[in-house]
């Protein structure tokens, strides 16, 4: 004998019926995503710097990012970034992303690399898998592009999500934002001295 599916009770109390039909919901369908446009570039910049950092950018900063975007999204195949509306007339999040060219080798066939500048969900917008669409779209439109790595730098928040969509640490990378430190000259230690 087959077993029945479970179903509540007629009389079992209105909770009980609606957590049971939840439990049976289709899984939810993937959020719209678009690309940027220049018109988006605002919105950009508030996710950027008010959201992402929480900190204020100094006006020259938010002035030549809001400018950049402006000028290049849409026109520059280099410039990506995708977006997922809120239905207000605001963005929900957005992934930048930017296309390099280096030179040609075995892991870089086409010498074509991406690198993510940018992951954010408004807070208002979070847990609905706004996050991990903008990067697939934005992911899947880098390697289009002939990027055969992609590489970011991961919050604590974001780095669940990149460990879900296959990103892998990178230990060897080292940044310098910084002029070069002057050359220290080591002279050999003298015979029969301390080294």
């Amino acid at each position: 004998m087959r077993n029945a599916p479970l179903r509540p009770a007629r009389n079992a109390p209105p909770a009980a019926r609606r957590t049971r039909r939840t439990r049976r919901r289709s899984p939810m369908t993937p959020p719209p995503v678009r690309p940027a446009t220049s018109e988006d570039a605002e919105e950009l910049l508030r996710l950027r710097v008010d959201v992402l950092t929480g900190r204020p950018a100094t006006d020259a900063w938010r002035t030549t990012f809001f400018a950049d975007l402006r000028a290049r999204l849409g026109t520059d195949p280099h410039l990506l970034a995708y977006v997922a509306d809120a239905g207000d007339g605001t963005l929900a999040a957005c992934a930048i992303g930017v296309v390099y060219r280096g030179y040609d080798g075995p892991a870089y066939p086409d010498g074509r690399w991406g690198r993510i500048h940018t992951v954010v969900t408004d807070p208002r917008h979070r847990r609905r898998d706004l996050g991990e669409a903008v990067t697939r779209a934005l992911v899947g439109a880098l390697q289009e592009r002939g990027c055969s790595s992609v590489e970011l730098i991961a919050t604590p928040e974001g780095l669940p999500l990149y460990e879900k969509l296959g990103f892998d640490p990178a230990a060897h990378y080292l940044t310098l934002r910084h002029p070069l430190a002057e050359a220290v000259t080591v002279r050999p230690a003298a015979a029969g001295g301390p080294a």
